[in-house]
């Protein structure tokens, strides 16, 4: 593979991501993390795919936006930081913030290692 197809693959994980959680395909969506994967979300680990299933098959409905990627290819890993926004089946922003991913090449593609999510603190500014 040539970096640009690794960078490519990387932007097409990313995409799944989202796709799979807003489409509720559960089982696609676990498989896009290593079997010891672990999401950082909510001040907690959820580690392996056990606690992968249980923390999507628990989460709210709506659609993931996910733009701005920063990847740092390091051979069979790469280090990548991207923004988000989630929206509710509303349409009403739920959420908003940073994915930090250390993602790696497996037999199957590359996969999240790590993937954290960091969630912005509203800025609320008075008119006076």
């Amino acid at each position: 593979m040539t970096t640009t197809d690794d960078l490519e693959s990387i932007r097409q994980l990313l995409a799944r991501y989202c796709i799979a959680a807003d489409q509720c395909r559960f089982e696609d969506w676990v498989s896009l993390f290593g079997e010891d994967g672990v999401m950082y979300a909510f001040r907690r680990d959820w580690v392996g795919r056990d606690m992968l299933t249980s923390f999507i098959t628990n989460a709210p409905e709506g659609i993931h936006l996910n733009t701005s990627l920063q990847i740092e290819l390091d051979g069979d890993r790469a280090r990548v930081l991207s923004n988000f926004a989630f929206y509710n089946l509303d349409m009403e922003l739920g959420s908003m913030g940073v994915y930090d991913d250390v993602v790696v090449r497996t037999e199957d593609g590359w996969r999240f290692a790590r993937r954290e999510i960091q969630i912005a603190k509203p800025i609320h500014q008075e008119t006076q």
